[in-house]
């Protein structure tokens, strides 16, 4: 099974500058004869390698030694003695507590809304005509009414929600627990224990 894994593994990793090839291939060169021969044949590549891709990606949630290999490395996690385990479990303490408070982060902006308005003109007020309007909502779905999709003649500015989209807050959130984690296993190995 690690042979199988090691092999998926190098496949995936060594297709991937020709899948950044075709897109670059589809997107700044001009279309002549010769590109299109060229992506054409790169383009053979695309197919299997997102196939191989999403079995890989099945296999790091269902198998374990899949899991294990392809994760150690990424986050570049030795274990050889007992100080280097427990630097390890130091650092994924320190990354789950970071991560769990930016998980919070984004979730209170994600149900938080603030907007400033103008008030009508009809309104008899004195001094500045404005309003702030705090608001707190949470839904368990997507709504199907967007935030533009309100009036807005009379906002002057408004935030609803974090317009950040689903991929970009996972990829944040995958980058911010690979660098935790390696800043605190370094600073763990520089302290000695």
């Amino acid at each position: 099974m690690n042979k199988l894994i090691r092999y998926i593994q190098a496949y995936l990793l060594f297709s991937l500058p020709f899948i950044f090839t075709d897109f670059a291939f589809s997107l700044f060169f001009p279309k002549t004869e010769l590109t299109y021969f060229v992506q054409q044949i790169i383009g053979w590549n695309i197919v299997p390698w997102f196939f191989v891709l999403i079995v890989f990606l099945i296999m790091l949630v269902v198998i374990p030694q899949a899991r294990e290999m392809t994760l150690r490395r990424l986050a570049n996690i030795k274990e050889r003695d007992e100080r280097e385990e427990y630097i390890t479990g130091k650092a994924s303490r320190v990354t789950y507590i970071s991560t769990l408070s930016l998980l919070i982060l984004l979730l209170f902006f994600s149900m938080f809304s603030i907007t400033v308005e103008r008030l009508p003109k009809t309104q008899n007020l004195k001094s500045p005509h404005h309003a702030l309007k705090l608001g707190f909502k949470f839904s368990p779905f997507e709504d199907l009414q967007s935030f533009a999709n309100k009036s807005k003649n009379n906002i002057i500015f408004g935030y609803e929600k974090i317009t950040l989209s689903k991929s970009s807050l996972l990829l944040i959130l995958l980058i911010w627990q690979l660098v935790i984690f390696n800043l605190s296993a370094r600073k763990e190995q520089k302290s000695g224990c």
